[in-house]
């Protein structure tokens, strides 16, 4: 099953604040660093990556304090893009940024245009950076229209343009059979081709104090790229390097795939 991982062409990768932002120090600029080298490097050799990158939010909050999202967002996202901009034109590859509310994505006319922009930016070897638009997205009725989390955002856009591999990086290592924080008895899932409701039932919903997801988000994401049949990866990308072990089939992470 790790074989076909190799050739994924179109490979939607969801990096997580976690990894992006520490609580004490800020934006992690060696994780951005080593990212750009990496996703250069698979766009080098023809590989159309797509990066679904949260970050914005809890780099606004290291910077400003106790403010609201939004505007923590507002801040963040401009602090985070920046970081990225430099990184990637030390590498010499381009990127566009495109900051995704949820009617977008529901609109068939809005849909069809981000679909299109997309694919004109893979076939210009340009890499996408997506996030959600947090600092203004509202419906119809000025409530908050948000995605559930960057995770929901990474499946959707997997989808919509027809992925062949769908990466969750984030900071554990796999889907364990429980919390190994706090059973050493637990056991890594390398492949998985269902999710069972007990789970999800039993799947820790613990996040950090600067994200939205958690592992049951992570095992919501796995059922619908399964559902949609799109291979998922969840794995540890502290070292984005992951990236290259994954797309070289080795057994990295946990597989989610029928």
């Amino acid at each position: 099953m790790r074989e076909e991982i190799k050739d994924a062409n179109i490979i939607v990768i969801k990096v997580g604040t976690s990894l992006l932002v520490s609580p004490e120090t800020g934006i992690e600029e060696a994780v951005i660093s080593q990212l750009a080298s990496v996703l250069s490097e698979l766009i080098a050799i023809g590989k159309k990556p797509i990066l679904v990158s949260s970050g914005a939010v809890g780099a606004g909050i290291t910077q400003l304090g106790e403010v609201s999202k939004q505007t923590a967002a507002a801040v963040g996202q401009g602090l985070v893009t920046s970081r990225y901009e430099a990184a990637f034109k030390q590498q010499d590859q381009t990127i566009a940024q495109l900051l995704l509310s949820r009617e977008v994505l529901e609109f068939p006319k809005s849909r069809h245009a981000f679909v299109q922009t997309l694919q004109e930016l893979l076939e210009h070897g340009i890499l996408p950076i997506i996030n959600e638009n947090d600092a203004v997205t509202v419906d119809e009725e000025g409530h908050l229209a948000k995605f559930e989390d960057n995770d929901e955002l990474s499946l959707l856009v997997a989808e919509v343009i027809e992925a062949d591999l769908l990466i969750m990086l984030s900071d554990v290592n796999g889907l364990y059979s429980d919390n190994p924080a706090v059973n050493e008895q637990a056991t890594m899932f390398r492949h998985l081709s269902e999710i069972d409701q007990r789970l999800l039932e039993e799947a820790d919903s613990n996040i950090g104090n600067l994200s939205r997801g958690g592992i049951r988000s992570k095992l919501k994401t796995a059922t619908g790229a399964l559902t949609a049949n799109i291979s998922m990866v969840l794995a540890n990308g502290k070292s984005p390097k992951v990236l290259l072990d994954i797309l070289a089939g080795r057994e990295v992470g946990t597989l989610f795939k029928k």
